[in-house]
């Protein structure tokens, strides 16, 4: 992710800012509560996938175990919030990330088409932001299994 993304990531001002301007246009209350739960789950993510990115390797396990469980968290809620903003639901677009890379690679790679949808200026049907999160989700249990730190004491 760009340094400038990550800054915005972490500075609670400019993400919630970046997360209000993720509102439909003349948009009634429910869809702006549900563009904020939805956008400001899509931050929490991206923060994860940055922490994923640095330090040790047993704290970058930490960060992708919070990352898969955020990415399906999300996912599970998003049908029926689908259905509070009567948006058809499924998951729609979204290229699979490239196997070959390395784990921090895939996650970058899948977190920046997500900073895409955050900062894109037209709307973000919620299938499409699901196909990006559940690549997302997926390049993070990719790199828990490609690890050596896979097997935890559980």
């Amino acid at each position: 992710m760009e340094d400038d993304a990550t800054g915005q990531l972490f500075d609670a001002t400019a993400a919630r800012t970046v997360v209000l301007a993720r509102r439909p246009p003349g948009a009634c209350a429910v869809e702006c509560v549900v563009s904020d739960v939805v956008w400001g789950e899509v931050v929490r993510l991206l923060r994860w996938a940055t922490a994923g990115t640095r330090g040790d390797r047993t704290l970058q396990v930490g960060a992708w175990w919070r990352l898969a469980r955020g990415c399906a968290d999300l996912l599970r809620r998003l049908p029926g919030l689908c259905d509070e903003i009567a948006e058809p639901w499924g998951l729609d677009g979204g290229a699979p990330v490239p196997p070959k890379l390395d784990a921090g690679d895939r996650i970058a790679l899948a977190a920046d088409r997500v900073v895409a949808l955050l900062r894109s200026p037209r709307p973000v049907p919620l299938r499409t932001l699901a196909a990006e999160v559940d690549a997302l989700g997926s390049a993070a249990v990719s790199a828990l299994a490609s690890g050596p730190l896979h097997r935890g004491p559980w």
